[in-house]
């Protein structure tokens, strides 16, 4: 089965560049790095699973081939960094809007 591609190429780019950022503001360290790759369901030996070994970002600008998992794992390495952030700093609430997704209204289009 194929995966659907709803994303130019481009744009795809930058939703990756956008999550290397959102990765940065959780503060994600090098040494979630080990438990990110299998966790996205990619081989380490996959060059963005290499790269982020390295601390190196810039998937962004990978073959296109690349770009899904990449964003599989970039979403792999924020999930950890988000989960310890929301645990020792945002445990008795906070004002991150990514925290709070579920009180905003749903937009019906």
């Amino acid at each position: 089965m194929g995966v659907r591609r709803c994303l130019s190429d481009d744009d795809q780019r930058k939703v990756l560049y956008t999550l290397v950022l959102f990765c940065g503001q959780a503060r994600a360290r090098e040494d979630d790095v080990a438990e990110s790759i299998p966790r996205s369901g990619i081989r380490p030996t996959h060059t963005p699973a290499v790269m982020l070994t390295k601390w190196r970002f810039g998937m962004d600008r990978l073959p296109a081939h690349e770009l899904t998992t990449s964003f599989r794992l970039l979403v792999a390495l924020f999930s950890i960094a988000d989960t310890r952030r929301r645990t020792l700093h945002c445990v008795g609430g906070c004002g991150h809007e990514w925290h709070n997704l579920s009180d905003r209204p749903q937009d019906p289009t």
